[in-house]
């Protein structure tokens, strides 16, 4: 199966039979087997008809825009996948507040647990006694978690912890790429840059997953509901930022895949020039296909994250916290 990230401006896709066109001007840049795609995402002015439009809702194809700086705009999928059987129940546990709150506590413990997990990895070499002191922070502030009483003392915890979390982060990277803390919308840095990209990207595909499983994606457990916001997208990506884009981003830096002379810096922030994203999105795909052993079995992170979705779905259906377990780096 095939994902297909459109970042030429100016290109056009349309169908030929069963088959997907991709061109900008006169040019064929690409030609690929319906059957063998599995997602597609267009960033920046990409021009799609709206046959293949149709083709894709038929088949259940996710299609997303993300901005050439990394902003999601939104993904269109087809209906066919709600299930308001599980929608009624997302809104009815928001009286259980208990239930919703104990998984909230899981997510963020293991969260934490995987941002030690890379400080540590990476420090063991480096032997920074200031990444060190953040993880004995770190480790401080994570004894509260299971003490809390509510999910706004809860995000204070994992807030304070994040802070620490990037602050140490940012001393990891090589010296072209450090940092003092998370920046974003929109970002001030290279590191930064494409930690955002990432997790749109990231975001997206859970996204398409949660709404794939039936799962209502604005009803969430952790973050607020708002208007315009996929609390549950937010609430589920959490366990994966460190594992797949923290990860990645480091092991791309420290690999000199991406310098930090592929980056336009304007007032505006700080984003990765067409090449680089190129780069990035290649890398960002090999990732999401590549197998892990987190979860029982062996799977492609794609997979795992697509069976993170329906145990959350069974979860909730059967009121049973035990089901959903978050993944935890080893």
């Amino acid at each position: 199966m095939t994902s297909l990230y459109i970042t030429e401006s100016g290109a056009y896709l349309r169908k030929r039979g069963g088959h997907v066109l991709v061109g900008r001007n006169n040019e064929l840049l690409l030609e690929v087997p319906l059957e063998r795609i599995e997602d597609v995402t267009l960033i920046d002015s990409v021009q799609i008809s709206s046959e293949l439009i149709s083709e894709f809702l038929q088949r259940g194809i996710p299609l997303s825009w993300i901005s050439g700086r990394g902003r999601f705009f939104g993904s269109l999928l087809s209906n066919s996948s709600v299930d308001i059987l599980k929608h009624e129940q997302q809104f009815a546990l928001l009286k259980h507040e208990k239930f919703y709150f104990s998984l909230a506590q899981k997510v963020v413990f293991a969260k934490v647990h995987n941002q030690l997990t890379i400080l540590r990895r990476y420090n063991r070499n480096l032997g920074l006694d200031s990444v060190e002191t953040a993880i004995r922070n770190i480790l401080a502030v994570r004894k509260n978690i299971f003490f809390t009483q509510d999910t706004r003392t809860l995000m204070g915890y994992e807030g304070i912890i994040s802070r620490t979390y990037f602050s140490a982060l940012g001393e990891i990277v090589p010296e072209d790429f450090k940092f003092e803390k998370r920046s974003k919308m929109p970002p001030r840095d290279p590191f930064n840059s494409m930690l955002s990209l990432g997790y749109s990207m990231l975001f997206n595909e859970i996204l398409s997953d949660l709404i794939a499983v039936g799962l209502h994606p604005y009803v969430g457990f952790m973050h607020k509901i708002s208007k315009g916001h996929p609390a549950l997208a937010s609430d589920l990506i959490e366990e994966w930022r460190a594992p797949l884009i923290d990860a990645m981003v480091l092991a791309m830096v420290k690999r000199n895949m991406i310098t930090a002379d592929m980056f336009d810096i304007t007032d505006d922030g700080c984003f990765l020039c067409t090449e680089a994203r190129k780069i990035f999105l290649q890398v960002y795909n090999k990732k999401l296909r590549s197998d892990n052993q987190y979860l029982d079995g062996r799977y492609s992170y794609r997979e795992s994250i697509r069976q993170q979705c329906r145990k959350y779905a069974s979860s909730i259906m059967n009121e049973d916290i035990t089901i959903y377990t978050p993944l935890e780096l080893r």
